[in-house]
């Protein structure tokens, strides 16, 4: 997203990213002044988009074997369902549950600014604000004896990590799980992840 961000509207997306940092604008809140501000039509954005992002090393590997140990994955993601879902049909990976926003153009706005129509299925929250906070599609997709796994990167995924039983993170989410004791571990790519939740798992049981 900043990638393309960049691209579109320069420097002007990096202000409101700041105030997410110091906790004076919540991640959506942001989002969409970020996306506010791009004036190209809705589908060459999302082209741009689609075409910048690649799969993190071991993500198919890792939705196989979660697939034969039963469990299922979902992504939970500010992101627009259309560019999720054109990488994963480029890419060839194993289907799953996408929970995204749309992008829209503003009723009655004729400059051609983009909005954001967020997931229905995601909560308020006191931190994320209305109908923005990931938690809430965890906790509605958890059945009784689930191990929930969390992945991300962004202050958009803190809630999302707390409700999770492990989360691996990287970035600022990493950054705050540290802080907040949770249990977490380092995400550079999904090459070991079943490594360490088999550890993980055992420290729990011995």
């Amino acid at each position: 997203m900043e990638v393309v961000l960049q691209r579109f509207v320069g420097d002007a997306w990096r202000p409101f990213e700041d105030e997410v940092r110091a906790g004076r604008l919540s991640h959506a809140q942001c989002l969409r002044l970020q996306v506010g501000l791009v004036r190209a039509p809705a589908a060459e954005f999302i082209g741009a988009l689609a075409a910048e992002a690649r799969p993190v090393p071991g993500l198919t590997g890792f939705l196989n074997e979660l697939a034969r140990h039963g469990g299922e994955a979902a992504i939970v993601s500010a992101g627009f369902r259309e560019a999720i879902e054109s990488v994963w049909r480029r890419e060839a990976l194993p289907p799953v549950e996408v929970f995204a926003s749309e992008l829209v153009t503003r009723d009655g706005d004729e400059s051609g600014a983009l909005a954001i129509a967020f997931s229905p299925a995601l909560g308020d929250c006191p931190r994320c604000g209305p109908a923005s906070c990931k938690a809430a599609v965890l906790r509605a997709l958890r059945r009784p004896g689930d191990l929930v796994l969390a992945f991300g990167d962004g202050a958009a995924d803190l809630c999302m990590a707390r409700a999770a039983d492990l989360t691996f993170a990287r970035g600022h989410l990493a950054r705050r799980c540290r802080e907040e004791g949770l249990e977490w571990r380092p995400l550079p790519d999904f090459t070991t992840v079943w490594d360490q939740v088999d550890a993980w798992l055992a420290g729990r049981i011995s």
